[in-house]
């Protein structure tokens, strides 16, 4: 297997259902494909929908980089008064975000929660970024860049 994780295809589709959009990702998320992943939430910001629904089952792995970019993209439905929730995260994005100090930073489906991932459980599905969170927000923003 060739060294980056960058190496397996990247695929982001979309979706409608009434006032939602759902956004399926499908990959390893990383920095080679970063700028990817920014342009195509960029493309969301058109939408009339009110909630953006980010299905990560296909997900098996996510860095820091593309975290950035999630922060950024919710940030963004935040200020056009849009929800961003995270559906199905799987045990690799929900271990990077826990070791990032991010778990908390985002809203959760928890129709899509693992029993066995303890993490979200613990939080309401419609919990508001900590404010520890926002701030980190600035310093991973300019890296997804």
């Amino acid at each position: 297997m060739y060294p980056f994780h960058g190496s397996e295809v990247f695929r982001f589709d979309l979706s409608r259902e009434h006032d939602r959009v759902v956004v399926a990702l499908h990959g390893e998320l990383d920095i080679a494909n970063a700028r990817r992943l920014r342009e195509s939430f960029a493309a969301l910001s058109d939408g009339t929908e009110r909630e953006v629904i980010v299905d990560l089952s296909g997900v098996p792995f996510i860095d820091s980089t593309c975290l950035a970019v999630l922060l950024w993209a919710s940030n963004r439905c935040r200020e056009q008064r849009r929800q961003m929730v995270l559906r199905a995260p799987t045990r690799g994005v929900l271990a990077t975000l826990a070791a990032s100090g991010l778990l908390r930073a985002f809203r959760y489906d928890p129709t899509t929660l693992d029993g066995d991932q303890p993490w979200p459980t613990r939080m309401p599905a419609a919990q508001s970024p900590s404010s520890s969170a926002a701030e980190l927000t600035a310093a991973e923003l300019t890296a997804a860049r």
